[in-house]
Formats: structure tokens, sequence, C-alpha cells
């Protein structure tokens, strides 16, 4: 019979009513047999008891924590034996009641065995260190924390799997923690590929238990690719609106940090020509275009605006044309560069043409005179003076007058010193280059700040070059 009270439990030898007392008694096994092909028996999660060897009458024990002995005792038959905790604690105790020493199957029949508890010993993932996001496939940096919460010193090999979804790491440190003490741990695994709520998992196995911790991240794409795009844009004193973009995947699991290119074309008779582009930062699924006249503008007319990110591309026709026909935006107009729309070939044109008529004239005519300089500065500067005055430009009218102004100051130079008389109307290739460029620069200005005269100016200049070069004979 039996009784058990607070932190002591006392049984009595049946025959002898002998008390067998022990300190925080938990599990009482009346009978229990031990042999050479089933030597051991769990005293509980973490401590095992183990018969080693029979010799002579005699059998030796030993009290295992995770495959390492923490004491080991020897006992005879009708002896009691005690096995006792790192800590001085008495682990187990027991009565050998038989020892069979047999080469083939050893062993011995113990009763009344008591074991203490072992709760006092308890390691366990303490704190896991991890960035809430990461990216498809990023290296995860991650630390946790092995600590010993229990009452006793841990000391053992345990195997700690750190695991996530397509990838885990296995380590298998060797600890000695005291009590409260904790071992710090970093890992790097890779993030999964498929966006989304994730779950990391610590687990430590101590060889008879196994103690896990997880922590939930997520997994995010950062500009993936684009699927859909659809533009909102309306005319509001420019070019303005919103663009949505999609992805493979929903929009919470999707960071976008790259450009979209913004492209301006004006309608022509062939077609369309490209006039203006902007690059836009696309930082989330949504983003604003915000075009204002003064940037893109050339006159009313048919524009269409595409927006270009991801490979994917939409666009919006706008008909920009004002009240009565008579439509003006506010702010200055960008006027079209040389290198761009239909102006580049035909000034093109304009310069072979010129440099053409130089070359059949000298061909032609054995004794060449080149055109006086100060003439064609002032003809060029009446020319842009004309072109001013129609188009309401002060900036044409500024270089027509300086042009003009730089004219008849070198006419008048010549008439009162021969020596730059002689110099302005030198007949030499030089000369003739020098006029060309004249004449080549004063009808490019008219054409880039006149493009719809582009045509006509480009004609007017070659033929009245031409014959200025043919029919000049000298004064």
């Amino acid at each position: 019979m039996g009784f058990a009270t607070y932190q002591t439990t006392s049984y009595f030898d049946n025959f002898y009513l002998r008390p067998i007392t022990m300190e925080n008694a938990s599990g009482y096994i009346n009978e229990l047999n031990l042999t050479s092909t089933n030597p051991s028996t769990n005293i509980d999660s973490t401590y095992t008891l183990r018969l080693e060897d029979t010799a002579n009458g005699k059998a030796f024990f030993s009290l295992s924590k995770f495959g390492e002995t923490v004491d080991s005792s020897v006992g005879t038959e009708g002896e009691t034996v005690s096995l006792y905790f790192e800590n001085g604690d008495e682990a187990v105790n027991f009565k050998v009641n038989q020892v069979f020493d047999a080469e083939d199957n050893s062993g011995v029949w113990l009763e009344e065995i008591i074991s203490a508890s072992s709760d006092d010993l308890n390691i366990g993932v303490d704190d896991i260190s991890i960035e809430p996001n990461y990216y498809q496939e990023e290296d995860m940096n991650i630390r946790f924390s092995v600590k010993n919460n229990g009452g006793i010193m841990y000391s053992g090999m345990p195997e700690i799997v750190v695991n996530t979804d397509g990838d885990s790491e296995i380590i298998k440190p060797e600890l000695v923690l005291d009590v409260g003490e904790s071992e710090q741990f970093d890992v790097v695994l890779k993030a999964p590929e498929n966006p989304g709520s994730h779950t990391l998992t610590v687990s430590i196995d101590p060889e008879y238990t196994s103690i896990e911790k997880s922590v939930d991240y997520q997994v995010k794409a950062l500009n993936p690719g684009v699927t859909t795009i659809s533009s909102d844009l309306q005319e509001d004193n420019g070019i303005r609106g919103t663009v949505s973009i999609g992805s493979p995947f929903p929009a919470e699991y999707v960071d976008w940090n790259t450009m979209a290119v913004v492209r301006v074309y004006k309608v022509v008779d062939n077609g369309k020509k490209e006039i203006y582009s902007k690059d836009v930062p696309v930082t989330s699924s949504t983003f604003n275009v915000d075009l204002g006249y003064n940037e893109f503008y050339r006159g009313d007319g048919q524009y269409v605006v595409s927006v270009d990110t991801g490979g994917m591309q939409d666009s919006d026709l706008f008909e920009i044309v004002g009240d009565d026909f008579a439509y003006a935006p506010t702010g200055d107009e960008i006027p079209p560069t040389i290198l761009t729309g239909e102006l580049y070939p035909k000034l093109m044109m304009l310069l072979i043409g010129m440099v053409a008529a130089v070359s059949v004239r000298n061909h032609m005519q054995k004794v060449t005179r080149s055109l006086p300089l100060d003439i064609i500065a002032f003809i060029c500067g009446i020319g842009v003076l004309v072109a001013a005055f129609t188009r309401g430009g002060s900036d044409m009218a500024a270089a027509g007058i300086i042009l003009t102004g730089a004219g008849i100051g070198a006419n008048v130079a010549s008439r009162s010193d021969s020596t730059i008389g002689k110099m302005l109307m030198m007949d030499s290739h030089l000369h003739d280059f020098a006029g060309m460029l004249i004449v080549f620069a004063s009808a490019a200005y008219i054409v880039l700040q006149v493009p719809e005269w582009s045509f006509f100016v480009v004609v007017g200049t070659l033929v009245g070059y031409y014959s200025a070069l043919n029919l000049y004979r000298g004064r």
C-alpha cells in the first residue's frame, strides 16, 4: 500500500513494511524486468534508466539524459539502488529483487520503482527575429534563441530544424545552458518563390520530445510582369488622369518600383509623329499622369497619348480644339527641334541643295564672284523680320533686327574703309561657305519658329540662293 503527500511520496514494502521516501516523487511501478535485449526504460520524457551489465550477482545501472550518462550505480539482490539528477536530487529509487547472470540473456527483476519529476528541465525556443515582409527568393536572415527555462542545468546536443516553404536548415549545436541562460543562432534561408503568407518554424528535438515555435511572414513580388494596363486620362488644362496596372498576383503581395513612359504623338497626314515623351515613376498599382499643355502642345489637332510599362501599352486619342476653333492653351509652346518631326528631312534637303548650288556655280563659271556678306546679312535679316511681324514673335523680331543691323553696319563700314570692303567682297571659297552658312541659319530659324511655312521657306531659299549665285557679277 502507499500514500502521497506534497513533495514526498512514501511506499511500504509488502513484507517488511519498509518506507522508501523520495522528494518530488511523481511515478511508481510495482515491478519491472530489464534484460540485455531490452535494457532500458524511460523515467520520463528526458531521462532513461538503463541496465549496463551483470556480473557475479551484481547489476550495473546508469541514468542518462539525451544519451549522455548522468549517474551510475551497482546493486545486488535485495539491495535498494538510487540514481541522481545532475543537481544532486534523487531521480529514481528501486529494489533489486533478482539478478540473472546468463551469457545469452542476462537481466534483473526490479521492484518498487519510484521516480522523481524532471519538469525542472525545460528548454525551448525563445525569440525568433524575422522581418515581416520579403521579396521572392530573397535571403532571409533569421535569428532565434534557445533558452533553458527550467530549474536545472541543461547539457546536450539536440537537433534544431529551421523550416519554411521550399527551404530548411538543420543544426546540431552542443548546448550547455545554466538556469535562465540562452544561446543565440543565426540562419539564412531563401524566401519562397510564391508570394503570399508563409510560416517559419523552429523545432528542437532533444531526443525524447519535440519543441517548436512558429512565426508568420509575407512574401511579395517586386515589379512582376504586367498583365493588364488601363489608363483613365482626361483633357484638363493639359492631359491628366490615372493609370492602373495589374499582375499575376494579388495587389497586397506586390510592390512596384519602376518607370512608365508617357509618349505624346501628333496625328499628321501620313500617320502620327512622336513629339514628346516623359518618364513617370511607378510605386503602386495606380499612378498619375500629369502633362501640362506647355509640355507638348503644338497647335490644335489630334493627339495620341500612350502609356507604356512592363511591355504593356494603353493609349487615348484627344481632339485638342478650343472654342470657335481658336483655342490657345496658356504657357509657352515648345518649338519643334531639328531632330524631331518632319522638319529634319526638310532642313537636310535645304543644306544639300545649297551646297549643290555652290558646286554647280563653281563648275559652270570659270570666273566666280562670291556674294557680299553684308548684303546677305541684310536680306536674311529682312526675311526674319517679315516672318516675325507675320507671326508676332518678339524673339524673332529681335533676331531679325540684329541681323539686319549687322548687314547695314557692315555695308557702311565697307564704304568708309576700303580694307573692310575688300574683306567683305573677297571672292573665295571661304566667303562662299560663310555666306551659305548665314543663309542656311536664317532659313532654318524661320522653319523652326514657323513650321507650317517650312515647305515654302525651303523651296524659296533654294530658288533665291541659286538665282543670286548665277546672276551676281560683282558691283
